[in-house]
């Protein structure tokens, strides 16, 4: 178990371990599940915003950067939002997954294996 608080740590270990991995991605946001899907992460960016763009995120008028992981083939990706600075997120990482909490969302992505694949 690893935890990380600063989005650059954050960055580069999704990059180091989740590059070209099929996974499945839980997202809740205040406790409560927003949405469940798999997909396969190729490419994974990260964007800070501009002021007008980060008012979708926070109205705190905090600077709000985006750590976006792409699909290669289609126009699928997801965000994970953080507010720019030190310690402003948190992530765990696990031996098959990685648990990131940022704002008042939290972002549960889990490795799947082959052989789940095949019985699914």
């Amino acid at each position: 178990m690893l935890q990380l608080s600063t989005f650059e740590d954050i960055f580069n270990k999704l990059h180091e371990d989740y590059q070209d991995q099929r996974v499945q991605v839980i997202t809740k946001q205040d406790g409560i599940r927003i949405s469940s899907f798999q997909t396969t992460i190729h490419r994974i960016e990260i964007k800070p915003l501009n002021k007008k763009e980060s008012k979708k995120w926070t109205d705190q008028g905090k600077k709000i950067g985006l750590i976006i992981l792409k699909e290669k083939y289609s126009n699928n990706s997801f965000s994970i939002p953080f507010i720019l600075g030190y310690n402003t997120m948190a992530a765990t990482f696990l031996k098959d997954g990685v648990v990131i909490n940022s704002l008042n969302m939290e972002f549960i992505i889990r490795k799947i294996k082959a052989r789940k694949k095949l019985l699914a």
